[in-house]
């Protein structure tokens, strides 16, 4: 059997949200990932003088990460990305080419990044520019009523839920097929077997003058549906529904996620209409950031 997720890069800041993606890490081993890369990027002010940086503070902190996943059973390196004003996303996915790896965990914030929405952060820009698929945490602040100084980062899903039930939404396009063939792998496979298929009718649909028109585009969409679910095998085709509405396609895909108790969310991370420059605008990159359970994203192939 081919494993799609064998070997899984880990994008780690080394902040208190690195412990809380470590703890998510053991739980890939359901996705069949065996193999980790650690990886740490220490970007390096530039003062205009020759100077010696020191990462062995990193360097102690992968270590103990490695030690603790090797325990669970993974084949464990890691990596320090250091250098003068070196940018952590870059860094992060030329070094997922250089590990050879199958797909990229990151979290949503980190030390810098607690007040901040996902806009802007190296998240965003893995997300917008890698060429394997990304596994997103998402990661919460909770403050504490009697000081709002203090507060502290939680997982606001666990990362070994995620394969409990599987909402996939899909536009039809080229690049949602492609997300659809990772739910079939996760299915076929029997790591799934709850599942969740949802294509949303944008608002150009209520234009439609003719109702008849609007039922009969309804229709051919479920249909185009069904079809996907007739691929899963009997006892997943049981326990797959099937969702067809209309409104804006990143809250749609959120409240049926919440409605239906799914556990991650599988998209293609470029749809119908997809334009590179204005991906921030994009249904995908809405979903991760309103997201409040992980999100796998499947970007479209590259020439």
């Amino acid at each position: 059997m081919t494993k799609l997720f064998k070997h899984a890069l880990v994008a780690l800041d080394l902040s208190e949200a690195s412990d809380l993606i470590l703890e998510c890490v053991p739980h890939l081993s359901k996705f069949g990932t065996e193999k980790v890369t650690l990886v740490s990027v220490v970007p390096i002010p530039y003062s205009g003088e020759k100077a010696e940086f020191n990462t062995d503070k990193q360097r102690k902190q992968l270590k103990s990460y490695k030690k603790q996943l090797e325990e669970k059973g993974f084949e464990v390196r890691f990596e320090i990305r250091s250098g003068v004003h070196f940018y952590p996303p870059t860094e992060i996915i030329e070094q997922a080419e250089k590990s050879s790896a199958d797909y990229i965990v990151i979290a949503n914030r980190g030390h810098s990044k607690v007040q901040e929405l996902l806009m802007g952060s190296t998240a965003t820009e893995v997300l917008q520019r890698s060429p394997l698929p990304v596994y997103l945490i998402n990661v919460e602040v909770e403050w504490h009523d009697d000081d709002t100084e203090k507060r502290k980062l939680v997982l606001s899903r666990s990362a070994g839920e995620s394969l409990d039930h599987i909402l996939y939404a899909t536009d039809f396009s080229e690049n949602a097929a492609r997300a659809f063939e990772v739910v079939k792998y996760f299915e076929a496979n029997g790591y799934t077997r709850n599942v969740t298929l949802v294509h949303v009718q944008g608002h150009h649909y209520m234009a439609l003058s003719d109702p008849a028109t609007y039922d009969e585009v309804t229709r051919k969409n479920q249909e185009q549906l069904e079809k996907l679910r007739n691929q899963f095998t009997d006892s997943t085709r049981e326990h797959t529904d099937i969702i067809v509405t209309f409104g804006t396609p990143a809250k749609e895909i959120i409240q049926a996620s919440e409605e239906r108790g799914a556990t991650m969310i599988i998209i293609g991370s470029q749809g119908k209409g997809f334009v590179e420059k204005f991906f921030l605008g994009g249904v995908s990159n809405q979903v991760t950031r309103m997201s409040t359970i992980p999100v796998f994203l499947i970007p479209a192939e590259r020439a």
